[in-house]
């Protein structure tokens, strides 16, 4: 690039007049913008950056002062050292006592204005905590856990109150939860009562771990509650809320500061020392002098530095008093419907609406826990069900159900479809039949209408054998073989076509199944000795796999050996349901009639079965709450 620059500069200065040679100054005013054009061809390198932000902007000054008393002012600024994004206001920022009009939040350069539109009450701790609704305009870096206090009257309160909400079905923590506290000032409504009715007096949210931690307490006794808030309102007056409240009052504690070692006192010093913002002190009544945030403001004492007062666990749960509502309705397949109820129904009452009902219409059946219905309709063309739902006579919804797809009217006028077949399935995996878990089971894909059990064979090696065979349920959907099953031996199930029919008309297809039957050594064996005694009474011990899927489940209500057998090798969880009515089932709460859901617990581990092998744990139950 240098040489061709000097080649045009050659090829100019020919032509250049020989008389202009003594203005050689003037020339180089006239071609210096040429020549600076000719230097900007020259390989450009970008600026190479450096390492990402990852620091979180930082609150610097506060005015009037964070922690100041004998607040009256209706306006704060809070100064930052970068320039600053405010998101999710609505949800992130929380002020307690809560207020009637919500501060006006802005921002100003590097400053965050906040404008009190309301009264304040007198001699009252305030605490504005912006959840992680500061970041930087950056990286995004969030400012997590920033509060700004602040009191009417001449002290700031300094107790304070942790705790835990967690999902009452499976123990999970619950984040982005409202915790909430309520003191006694109302005169027309009770304590109890309170959630219902009023914002709560002390509000935060809860983290990633389902934890709370409320600061800056008065010292009162308290009503403790969590709500799932869908309405923004802080009040529990929505049936699809989830609701978990503290048997008892709560009593906040004064948590004393860590100590901080003399290294952290020099690093702080030391940054003290390049900061040129002046100090003043936090009660000053006749200066606006800015003063420096504490780093009390950041919460610094987390809650694993408060094991010295207790974590009250709160159980989250639907709220068995709430309207009984379908949660979903569901096409399962042609001639089925599934309707989900948010609460195990009872007394439910279906009536359709658009069809005969002079003769059966539908065959219902009921999950286990009676909180889904299946509807088998003995007319599977019709094209939508209109559906008058209703429990003890009060109507809890109607429903129209649109049961045909386009696709599936356009293939019913089609002709030369092929015939289709019922469908039969088996509890036989890969080939392989578990014989000690229970008997061979076949199960059809509709209800039947008619059916030859003695059409069925059943052949070990080359035996024909004469078992027993009868259907499981009112149903007709299940058969079962029952005979004497010997270990690792090759059987085969016979079913010649058209000897069960479906309530669709549909027959089945002939069938043959073969499979083997397994050895004991394939299986392992899981023994529970269960001690109760810290916690008597009725229990539902249930074997989970991974996914959290029951795979069985034994009542107990006495100390003693509990026995998972013959199960397939892998990794199991083991959980109990504290059957407080004794009804067979896990059951919510209620919260206006003070009732907690029952107690789930699980055992503290992972079992893992291996083939021919027996495992055994204690477990001592005792009340997880």
């Amino acid at each position: 690039m240098i040489q061709k620059r000097l080649v045009i500069l050659e090829a100019i200065r020919p032509s250049i007049p020989f008389q202009m040679k003594y203005q050689g100054k003037y020339i180089l005013v006239l071609f210096l913008p040429f020549f600076l054009i000719l230097c900007g061809c020259a390989n450009q390198v970008a600026p190479e950056g450096g390492p990402k932000d990852t620091k979180p902007p930082r609150a610097v000054e506060c005015d009037p002062p964070n922690f100041s008393t004998n607040f009256k002012e209706n306006s704060i600024k809070i100064d930052f050292d970068e320039f600053i994004a405010l998101k999710n206001q609505a949800t992130e920022v929380t002020v307690s006592p809560p207020l009637k009009t919500i501060p006006d939040l802005r921002l100003r350069g590097k400053s965050l204005v906040i404008k009190l539109e309301d009264t304040l009450a007198a001699n009252t701790t305030y605490s504005i905590d912006f959840g992680k609704s500061i970041s930087d305009i950056t990286e995004n870096n969030a400012f997590a856990g920033f509060s700004y206090v602040f009191s009417t009257g001449p002290f700031i309160d300094s107790l304070s109150l942790r705790g835990t909400v967690i999902n009452a079905f499976d123990l999970i923590p619950q984040k982005d939860v409202f915790a909430l506290l309520y003191i006694n000032n109302n005169d027309t409504l009770a304590l109890d009562s309170l959630p219902l009715k009023v914002k709560p007096y002390y509000v935060t949210k809860t983290n990633e771990k389902g934890e709370f931690l409320f600061h800056n307490l008065r010292s009162s006794p308290m009503k403790l509650t969590a709500l799932s808030d869908q309405n923004g309102n802080l009040i529990f007056d929505q049936a699809s809320e989830r609701v978990g409240f503290s048997d008892s009052l709560v009593h906040p504690a004064y948590i004393p500061k860590p100590k901080i070692d003399s290294s952290e006192i020099q690093k702080d010093s030391l940054n003290a020392a390049t900061d040129t913002a002046a100090i003043k002190p936090p009660n000053s009544k006749h200066s606006k002098n800015i003063t420096k945030a504490s780093s009390d403001t950041t919460k610094k004492d987390s809650i694993e530095l408060m094991s010295a007062i207790p974590n009250n666990h709160l159980l989250l749960f639907d709220n068995a008093d709430s309207i009984q509502r379908i949660q979903k309705t569901l096409v399962v397949k042609k001639g089925l419907v599934l309707i989900t109820f948010r609460f195990p129904t009872k007394e439910i009452a279906i009536k359709p609406l658009n069809c005969d009902t002079s003769r059966p219409w539908a065959f219902e059946e009921y999950s286990s826990h009676k909180d889904s219905l299946y509807l088998w309709l003995a007319n599977s063309q019709m094209d939508s069900l209109i559906l008058r739902v209703s429990q003890d006579t009060t109507l809890v919804d109607t429903l129209k159900i649109e049961l045909l797809k386009k696709d599936d009217k356009s293939a019913a006028k089609k002709k030369d479809q092929g015939k289709v077949f019922l469908g039969v399935s088996n509890n036989a995996s890969s080939a392989a039949f578990n014989q000690f878990a229970g008997n061979f089971l076949i199960t059809f894909s509709y209800p039947l209408s008619s059916g030859k059990l003695s059409l069925v064979r059943l052949i070990q090696e080359k035996d024909t054998l004469k078992p027993k065979i009868y259907y499981t349920d009112s149903l007709r959907r299940s058969i079962v073989i029952e005979t004497k099953w010997k270990e690792d031996r090759n059987y085969s199930v016979f079913v010649p076509d058209s000897a069960f029919i479906g309530i669709n008309e549909l027959a089945n297809d002939t069938v043959r199944i073969r499979f083997k039957t397994k050895q004991a050594r394939d299986f392992g064996n899981l023994i529970l000795e269960i001690d109760m005694s810290k916690h008597p009474g009725y229990y539902l011990i249930q074997l989970l796999n991974e996914r959290d899927a029951v795979l069985a489940e034994k009542k107990i209500n006495s100390n003693g050996k509990v026995k998972f057998e013959y199960l397939n090798p892998g990794k199991f969880k083991v959980k109990a349901i504290y059957d407080r009515n004794h009804n067979g089932r896990w059951d919510t709460g209620s919260f206006r009639k003070n009732i907690q859901p029952e107690e789930v617990l699980f055992l503290q581990k992972t079992i893992e079965i291996r083939a021919n092998w027996d495992v055994e744990e204690k477990w001592a139950t005792s009340s997880a709450y």
